[in-house]
């Protein structure tokens, strides 16, 4: 579940979340008060979406790269070894 959220949510959300935080702060401590929805609605949604992809697409790439078996690789099925079941895994292939 935490492999999800650091994949696929975070990435998404970091930039919109960054972007209302700096929202707040800015409404906080603005002399003029603007009306903080408005500063919100005018912000730069199409480049926060986009910056989200782009992370989601880092992280997918890093992922695919340090993680993984070796496609020559052979599965071996889970199967029942003294009573209890042994999980499938990836088995290196031997030369």
């Amino acid at each position: 579940m935490i492999r999800v959220f650091l994949l696929y949510v975070l990435p998404i959300a970091l930039p919109s979340l960054m972007y209302f935080c700096w929202a707040a702060y800015i409404h906080k401590f603005d002399e003029g008060e603007p009306d903080k929805a408005a500063i919100i609605r005018q912000g730069p949604w199409f480049r926060l979406v986009l910056a989200g992809l782009c992370l989601m697409a880092v992280g997918l790439v890093t992922a695919a790269i340090t993680g993984g078996m070796s496609p020559d690789g052979q599965y071996q099925a889970p199967y029942a070894k003294d009573g209890e079941i042994v999980p499938g895994r990836m088995v290196p292939k031997q030369e």
